[in-house]
Formats: structure tokens, sequence, C-alpha cells
């Protein structure tokens, strides 16, 4: 799953750079420098472990499916983004499923390599759990999570979905953990919700993203096994709380909106 560890070299494109005669670096006056034909010779979605149904995903394109208050808020995170790099602070979106949280982080991720040139890794964490337990029985599930922790800006798509065993609970808690004293920048998408986002849940009028005020907590609101606290424990919340902003995605279901109209 996590191919995009490799660089995935595409050398058709470039072999024959009018610049480069395909060196992949320029001579100049003062020395060597790479080519720019270089970031065309790689598939960015696998670099970046992009499943292929969002190799299409684009950060023009979400403000579109967004009220303006709710494109205002994106930018403004990714206008902040040197910001809140050195922080450590990504997002943490919110919703149920087909609303386009996995559209919008994928966006993201490409975005942050193509303007920064910024590595980042997207991980399905149900997929996860497949590769490390066939990684475990191999004796190399290690590796694979060290990837994971030190990537400068990693992807958890879906967390609480997967079926979550006491080892694979342990590790994920360890790696949030870890990429939390670390200060990496970490993008979550989840249909639970963190405790301190409750009172947030029911405030919006209108479709899109709201920021959710963290001072409006309402715990009657959904049951406990909504929460993603019943998942992950409170400790761990709490830590997802400080190192991302909390998002609440409502809308349409895109995937069901496709099958109907």
């Amino acid at each position: 799953m996590v191919d995009g560890v490799k660089l995935v070299s595409q050398m058709g494109e470039g072999r024959h750079c009018p610049l480069c005669g395909g060196k992949g670096f320029i001579i100049t006056e003062r020395g060597a420098r790479k080519c720019r034909c270089i970031y065309g010779r790689f598939n960015l979605e696998k670099f970046l472990n992009i499943p292929k149904r969002f190799w299409d995903a684009d950060i023009r394109k979400i403000k579109s499916n967004l009220c303006a208050e709710t494109s205002r808020q994106i930018y403004t995170y990714l206008r902040g983004f040197k910001t809140f790099y050195d922080k450590g602070i990504g997002l943490l979106l919110i919703g149920k499923q087909g609303v386009g949280k996995t559209y919008i982080v994928t966006a993201i991720l490409k975005y942050l390599y193509q303007k920064y040139r910024i590595r980042g890794l997207f991980t399905d964490t149900k997929e996860l759990s497949i590769k490390l337990r066939e990684r475990f029985e191999k004796g190399g599930h290690s590796d694979l999570v060290e990837v994971l922790a030190r990537v400068p800006v990693l992807v958890l798509d879906d967390l609480g979905n997967e079926v979550l065993t006491d080892w694979y609970r342990d590790i994920l808690v360890g790696l949030i953990s870890q990429r939390y004293n670390e200060k990496k920048v970490t993008f979550v998408t989840t249909n639970f919700y963190p405790s301190f986002a409750v009172g947030g849940i029911e405030t919006p009028s209108r479709e899109g993203v709201k920021i959710v005020d963290r001072s409006a907590v309402r715990f009657s609101s959904l049951p406990q096994e909504r929460l993603l606290d019943s998942r992950f424990g409170s400790h761990v919340v709490s830590r997802l709380g400080e190192m991302t902003i909390p998002i609440v995605v409502k809308g349409i279901d895109q995937r069901l909106k496709k099958v109907l109209y």
C-alpha cells in the first residue's frame, strides 16, 4: 500500500527533454541544478500513495462544492500553512460518508507537494491494518510504522472505521503520539466525533464545512458509540485536538448523488 514510499520514476516523457537532454540536470556557470522536467517523470499520485479514484483531486475544485465561508476557512489554512507546518498542526475532517472528506485531503496533499515540495503520504486505516498484519507475519511491520511516523505530512483516512484489535489500536495510538511529539502535520478524516467537537455538530445552518466551536460541548447530542473517544480513548483524542483544526463537513452524499442523478 505504501509503495509511494519509493519514488515512482516514469522516464518516458523526460528522456528527450530539450533543456537537459534527458540527464535530469542542467549545467550552469554556478554549477548543476535540477531540470524542471524531472517533476513530470513520476506519477505524483503514486508518490503520495493516493488511491486511483482520487488522482483527479484538485484544490481549485474544492471551493465549487463548498460555501463561501467554508472555502475561506480551507484556503486560510493553506495560506498559513508554513506557520501550521512549523507548529505541526493539520486538519481533522469530521462527517458522514460521501461528503468529500477524502477528496479534500488528497487535493491538499497534492497541492502541498506541488507548491512546497513537502512530502506527504495517504493511508487508509482499514487497508493499513491489513498491510501491517501481513508484514508482522514476516517480521517487518516496524519499518512501515517508522515511515508513517517520520513522513512530513500524513493522512489517516477513515479513522475509527477499521477493525480495531488491541494490537492495532496500540500501533495507531503510538503512531499518533509519535507524530504529536515530533510536531508532524497530520490530516485525519473520520465518521466519528471527538468529544470536544460534539457541541458544534448541530450548529451549522447551511451545507458545507464549519470550524467547530470547542467551547460548545454537549456530550448528550451523540450516543457514546459515535464518539471517537470510545475507539481510542480521551487521551489520544485530546492530542488530536491539539495537533489538528477540527472541521465538520456537512453536505449531500456525493457517491449516492452520482447514482441517483
